[in-house]
């Protein structure tokens, strides 16, 4: 017999049995404990006059009709308080492709002005983790150039190359293994892609460039709870790129869509400035990647995408733009439970 849950055991432990039939011994005394305990009105148990907290559970326990389904009422509201204290959450995998319209027509549609400009990184913003991220770079020279070969590496990283393998982490160390099942934020291979064809697609059109593609897992919450990702493809200068700027992922007010809001901005770098002094934020340090140190040419305009979009799981959705085309797929995912490590 499947053992029945405690909040039904606590309510046969009453005045009636919720499946029917005859209340055992123990079902009585248990009944008669609560209910002499609780019975507010006629008594407070701790002695004295009872306090309006105390007036207002026997009014409630009295209405009720029954000690164990107001307790029952109350146990699932109360946990249901916490979930929502705690924020609500869904895991996705998100698939995410931006490209440039090369089209110098469709671009002039609209009028861009330097002055009109208003970029900005937002605040909590994170960068996708990737799988070359443990390479050991630190081998080599800023420059880009291998360091000398007579020289063996410092012994550290001799042991760190030695004992690399599917170990969990040591707690002396910050080193550790993604987990592509269960990390959120971590930038997955292309072998995870449902835009492969869509990508080969555009790049083969001529008039458009990818840019930008990513997929990755994340928990989406309500608005306010969205961390903003940072983006950056195409050229790079030093730690400039063409392409710059955030997305982030949150539910609407009713929980039926994923709103998706992309702050982003293009820049051309040469050619005629029109006399306008065109500019990009500063790129927040931890985000400067300095395996590229040519210099910037100058910035002859710059294009803006500020853009929401309500998505459906599972659809295929398209963000047009005069400069910039996004391609955004977001599919519910399941959380596999943690690895027990021994």
């Amino acid at each position: 017999m499947r053992k029945q849950p405690d909040i039904i055991g606590h309510a046969r432990a009453l005045n009636y049995s919720p499946s029917g039939g005859v209340k055992s011994a123990a079902q009585i005394w248990w009944g008669q404990a609560l209910m002499k305990h609780t019975r507010i009105l006629g008594h407070s148990p701790f002695g004295g006059v009872k306090s309006a907290a105390q007036i207002w559970w026997g009014q409630a326990v009295r209405a009720s009709g029954n000690f164990a389904t107001l307790l029952a009422g109350m146990l699932i509201w109360a946990h249901a308080g916490f979930a929502e204290a705690q924020g609500f959450q869904r895991w996705f995998q998100v698939e995410l492709t931006i490209f440039s319209n090369e089209s110098g027509a469709d671009r002039e549609r609209e009028t861009w002005q330097a002055e009109n400009l208003d970029l900005s990184f937002p605040p909590g913003m994170i960068r996708l983790e990737q799988l070359t991220d443990l390479l050991f770079l630190d081998l080599f020279a800023a420059d880009g150039e291998p360091e000398s070969l007579e020289a063996e590496p410092p012994e550290p990283e001799l042991a760190r190359l030695r004992d690399t393998g599917p170990f969990p982490a040591r707690e002396t160390s910050g080193f550790r293994f993604p987990d592509l099942q269960r990390d959120p934020f971590q930038e997955l291979p292309a072998s995870y892609s449902d835009f492969r064809q869509t990508n080969q697609s555009i790049e083969r059109a001529g008039q458009y460039r990818v840019l930008y593609d990513a997929v990755w897992r994340q928990p989406i919450g309500d608005a306010g709870s969205a961390t903003p990702i940072f983006v950056a493809g195409g050229d790079r200068y030093g730690s400039l790129a063409e392409l710059q700027g955030s997305v982030a992922l949150n539910f609407n007010a009713g929980r039926d869509r994923v709103i998706f809001s992309a702050d982003l901005w293009l820049a051309e770098f040469g050619g005629a400035t029109g006399g306008e002094q065109w500019s990009l934020p500063p790129l927040p340090e931890e985000f400067a990647e300095a395996s590229n140190s040519a210099a910037a040419p100058a910035i002859s305009r710059i294009y803006t995408m500020r853009q929401q979009r309500e998505l459906r799981s599972g659809e295929f959705h398209y963000l047009d733009h005069p400069a910039l085309g996004i391609v955004v797929q977001i599919t519910p995912y399941d959380l596999p439970p943690p690895l027990e490590l021994p």
